[in-house]
């Protein structure tokens, strides 16, 4: 289902043989009334070649040197291609966070975050290798997975070009002209009153090509369910995306190439009935937690334009790009106030630009030198608008009018990375890459540098066997979303007051990672992948949600380790495939070290004398699958997720029970041989079918604010229509 190989072999994208504004939302009918008209409009001609992952371009030479100007050298790679995409639970409908959870070691949390070996997010994800740059956390599933080529996900001992995130870097190829000479209309409903429709268009002319893509979804289950029942309370979502690629071919050598995306998301903050009032307001409205009305709200725009040049000795690609991303959160002003004591109205902005430059250099058949920067500014804006009630020095309620307290804020700041590096084939089967990364965070509240030696060894020790190891020191700056002690005090003796007087800044995580692995081409059918890891981090970075808005900040453990190990699997014969992940994960870490305001002093006096696990780690994880060609056009898939579950209850020393979920489903594919209409496409997923009832999390934790339970059983149906 998934290639993967470590070593930094990349496996093929399409085959499993080796393991904002108002103005953005497009709606189905408007989707359907631009296909028919671009149906209507074109002329008869030879089939199109939709989606075929191996049609020749004249861009194939360029891709293939962008894929050499950065590639994963002794770090651990597993890749999805489009193909295997559109064999698993919804295809190209689902989230694209579902579509990671199938790769070893990624473990599934609220609100669509994924954590992978122990970390909790420390994801950094690119577009064909292009930096995008991190948001502010949210909800919102901001890459859509129809505009997926190929993603390949690398983790352990990354090479000195990538850093900042570096619990593994998720590359995604996005489809380009080539792939889809034409169009394609999707639409798509079922369980939870979804509703989904996309339009995809690509081509190419002379030396331009491009593929375009609209969406919009409607479902409700826009966030976790806070209870166990099939039907969720006040959690609709409406979301609209879209995305450009243009690239221009210069020359035989050279080409520019332009990606753009907005997306725009509205979400309802579920309700949980049967909750008790805790204060009271004045006029003494009813209090009823079913009908609580909180709402957020996400945009984020982004925009890159590079230009590549590649020739026999060497290749450049220089970036140059920018993303804006806000989000608020709508309080209800009266229900707010009568369950938690706090109503606020929040505004958290990001906008970043920089410049990215990635170079190699072939400098004989032994060395290959690598080189680049990446250099970033952000500037971030948090403004609040709060009514909470006055309380005496016992948190008792004093009055039932409350009071108004606005605090704006915000931070700004550059990051720097510098990289050179050297890939040394000792022999034809013995490789060293080595190199030395230097970072600087800038923020107003911390400034940090290090200088980061990499080295790995891939040893190819047979036509069917390898194996590697490799060492990395690693810099992860926080997040800029800090708010200064100033910002804390304006609530002294309220019922939003600090639990705490402490409010040390975030600090920049220093890692040293070791990891090690092997693989084995059993049979030419048959690929398995062992790897472990062992991290120790000093001031490391968790996350958590404090408050009622969905919006996540950054803490620090003084110190930490994490260590595990992986095993996959893949098998492909005739029209058979399957695979399978465990993983396994340990974590330590003590003493919480920044914005100590956030947590109960209970806990935090236990944590700075005791070793505890990390909220988010999955001890246990499973993935696996089965694909099968049952005709010429028709598909069947089968595959499952397994959690162990996360860590809970005070200081983290409790487990929520674990869980297994089984998906199915069918496409069948009707090739047309005449008409504008080319191909027809049908399919029907169940998700979820024994219906499992399960909790990813009951609200307590450190940095947990709400309980979150996994989807029901539901049933979708999809068609498409190419032309």
């Amino acid at each position: 289902m998934f290639t993967g190989r470590p070593g930094g072999e990349r496996g093929r994208a399409g085959g499993a043989r080796l393991p904002a504004a108002e103005w953005i939302r497009p709606k189905a009918v408007i989707l359907a009334a631009i296909a028919i008209q671009i149906i209507a409009s074109s002329s008869d001609g030879a089939e199109s070649a939709r989606l075929q992952l191996a049609t020749v371009s004249v861009t194939a030479d360029l891709d293939a040197s962008r894929e050499e100007i950065a590639p994963g050298l002794g770090a651990v790679s597993y890749s999805i291609g489009a193909a295997q995409i559109q064999l698993m639970g919804q295809g190209e409908n689902s989230p694209f966070q579902q579509v990671l959870l199938q790769v070893p070691g990624m473990v599934q949390d609220e609100f669509g975050e994924v954590h992978l070996r122990g970390d909790h997010g420390d994801l950094q994800y690119r577009i064909n290798g292009v930096l995008l740059p991190e948001g502010l956390n949210g909800f919102g599933q901001e890459i859509d997975t129809r505009m997926i080529q190929a993603v390949t996900v690398m983790t352990g001992t990354l090479p000195a070009q990538f850093g900042d995130r570096t619990a593994g870097i998720i590359d995604v190829t996005a489809k380009t002209g080539s792939q889809l000479h034409g169009g394609e209309l999707s639409l798509y409903a079922g369980g939870y009153a979804t509703r989904q429709s996309s339009l995809q268009l690509g081509g190419t002319h002379g030396k331009l090509e491009y593929f375009i893509i609209v969406s919009d979804k409607h479902d409700n289950l826009g966030i976790d369910n806070t209870t166990s029942s099939a039907n969720p309370l006040h959690d609709v979502t409406n979301q609209e995306k879209t995305f450009g690629y243009f690239s221009y071919r210069l020359d035989e050598t050279s080409r520019l190439t332009l990606l753009t995306w907005a997306s725009y998301a509205d979400f309802q903050i579920p309700d949980t009935p049967g909750l008790l009032p805790n204060y009271q307001l004045a006029g003494n409205p009813a209090a009823n937690s079913s009908t609580v009305n909180e709402n957020q709200n996400e945009q984020n725009y982004y925009g890159v334009i590079s230009y590549q040049k590649s020739t026999r000795a060497a290749s450049l690609q220089v970036s140059a790009f920018a993303r804006y991303t806000d989000l608020e959160f709508r309080p209800d002003s009266e229900q707010d106030l009568l369950f938690g004591g706090v109503a606020g109205r929040i505004g958290n902005s990001s906008f970043i630009y920089g410049l990215q430059a990635d170079a190699s250099f072939f400098l004989s058949d032994r060395h290959t030198l690598r080189g680049g920067l990446l250099a970033t500014y952000e500037d971030e804006k948090l403004n609040t608008d709060t009514t909470v009630f006055p309380v005496d020095s016992l948190g008792n309620q004093t009055t039932d009018e409350p009071v108004r307290i606005i605090d704006n804020s915000g931070n700004r700041g550059p990051g720097v990375g510098l990289y050179l590096q050297d890939e040394w084939r000792l022999s034809d089967r013995l490789t060293l890459n080595y190199g030395v990364r230097y970072d600087l965070f800038g923020g107003p509240f911390d400034r940090e540098s290090q200088l980061s030696p990499r080295v790995n060894f891939v040893w190819r020790i047979d036509d069917t066997t390898s194996v590697h190891a490799g060492y990395a020191r690693y810099f992860v700056p926080p997040t800029l979303q800090y708010v200064p002690p100033a910002g804390g005090k304006k609530f002294d003796g309220t019922t939003n007051a600090p639990l705490n007087g402490q409010d040390d800044p975030q600090k920049v995580e220093r890692d040293h990672y070791f990891d090690a692995g092997l693989s084995r081409q059993i049979t030419p059918a048959w690929q398995v992948t062992v790897d472990s890891f062992f991290k120790w981090a000093k001031n490391l970075i968790d996350v958590g949600q404090f408050g009622k808005a969905v919006i996540l900040d950054d803490f620090n453990y003084t110190k930490a380790t994490i260590y595990g190990l992986e095993i996959s699997s893949t098998y492909n014969q005739g029209p058979f495939t399957a695979y399978g992940n465990f993983s396994f994960v340990q974590t330590s870490a003590q003493n919480i070290n920044s914005v100590q305001f956030q947590f109960p002093g209970d806990q935090l006096a236990y944590v700075a004398v005791h070793s505890i696990q990390l909220d988010h780690q999955g001890r246990f994880t499973g993935s696996g699958g089965v694909a099968c060609r049952v005709a010429a056009n028709t598909h069947l898939y089968a595959d499952f997720l397994y959690g162990n579950g996360l860590r809970a209850g005070f200081a983290n020393l409790g487990k929520l029970p674990a869980y297994t979920t089984v998906s199915v489903g069918v496409e069948q594919v009707f090739h047309l041989r005449s008409g504008r209409i080319k191909e027809l496409k049908l399919r029907f997923d169940g998700l979820n079918i024994f219906d499992q009832v399960y909790e990813l999390r009951n609200g307590s934790g450190l940095g947990i604010a709400a309980p979150a339970y996994g989807p029901r059983r539901a049933f979708y149906a999809g068609l498409s229509v190419g032309f």
